[in-house]
């Protein structure tokens, strides 16, 4: 195998348009990622009450108000207000045997919150490498699923704020599209190969471009290109067979060995009020919870002080489940 590609740039070109959400997405790995999906009445119930002006009221008052008849495509805002999405779904027959997970996609912050009041997670609509719009509702659905209620608490605002703080002040008047509310079943081998070629990606793109192992990881990249095809289920497993082969090569015993913490970095006081750092605490932290219950080995570290404190307060049953990861050595 030749590690040495004739026209790079080409080649780096050619897979990360395999790679992205794009118009090639109905031929490249986007269009194997879910083996199902459904939205609309009956599967996805949706209601929402807005919260007046820029409040930010707690779960407790939240479900208590008035609920409307909310949709897909409709748009809430404007910039700073809250948004609260009462879903109500039903996993379908077709489902079976399949993991289930809901995609919600506000194009701005949300949290996901238990029918009890528990805070679950964190979302992150819109595009980019943050986005983050899957809550998992069963690893393995069954023919005749239970009708599932929870609650969305939508924030109009991004990770950065309400627009391009390079450009000009925050914007107080931008609304947000909901643009997905739906049930999927993912295909978890995509999505491994897909989670796989992003770090080759990576690799190929960041290491030094003459050193042996980004031109092998960019031949590596464009061999999982020529092993797919978006017709075939099993050129999956044949991609993902280059890709192990790829990461099956270990480096010297002189190497340097790296591990990774997780870590977010939350300004207390940057593009937002401080209220605001106080829901995107509970989001962030929520979701490193979800993470280290998905994976025990994972480790995150966060050291605001004052960013635990209102933690406690606001978020009282959360704080104390961070402290058992903390006596567990997870956080």
């Amino acid at each position: 195998m030749s590690y040495l590609q004739k026209h790079p740039g080409i080649t780096r070109s050619r897979v990360n348009n395999f790679v992205n959400d794009n118009q090639w997405k109905d031929v490249n790995i986007q269009a194997v990622l879910y083996d199902l999906k459904v939205g609309g009445k009956p599967h996805v119930q949706l209601e929402v009450w807005s919260a007046p002006g820029q409040s930010r009221p707690p779960f407790a008052h939240a479900v208590k108000q008035e609920f409307k008849t909310a949709k897909v495509g409709q748009m809430f805002g404007p910039s700073w207000t809250t948004h609260w999405f009462r879903v109500t779904v039903k996993i379908p027959e077709q489902f079976e045997g399949k993991p289930v997970q809901f995609l919600f996609d506000s194009n701005s912050e949300a949290m996901v919150w238990s029918a009890d009041g528990e805070p679950i997670m964190g979302l992150t609509g819109g595009g980019g490498g943050e986005r983050h719009v899957d809550y998992a509702l069963t690893p393995c659905a069954t023919a005749s699923e239970p009708t599932r209620m929870f609650y969305v608490e939508v924030a109009c605002n991004g990770l950065f704020g309400n627009g391009d703080y390079h450009q000009h002040p925050q914007d107080r008047d931008i609304y947000y599209r909901l643009s997905s509310a739906e049930l999927a079943a993912p295909n978890l081998s995509a999505w491994a190969l897909y989670h796989d070629l992003e770090v080759i990606v990576e690799m190929a793109g960041r290491l030094p471009q003459d050193s042996p192992r980004a031109w092998q990881a960019l031949t590596a990249a464009n061999d999982i290109v020529n092993a797919f095809e978006h017709t075939d289920p099993s050129s999956v497993d044949r991609a993902r067979t280059v890709a192990d082969q790829f990461f099956a090569v270990e480096s010297s015993s002189a190497s340097h060995q790296v591990y990774a913490i997780g870590n977010c970095h939350i300004d207390t006081a940057w593009l937002w009020p401080y209220a605001e750092t106080r829901r995107k605490t509970a989001r962030s932290w929520s979701t490193q919870l979800q993470l280290m219950d998905q994976y025990p080995e994972y480790r995150f570290a966060a050291s605001q002080a004052q960013q635990f404190a209102w933690l406690q307060q606001d978020y009282p049953t959360l704080f104390q489940r961070i402290q058992a990861k903390a006596q567990s050595g997870q956080f």
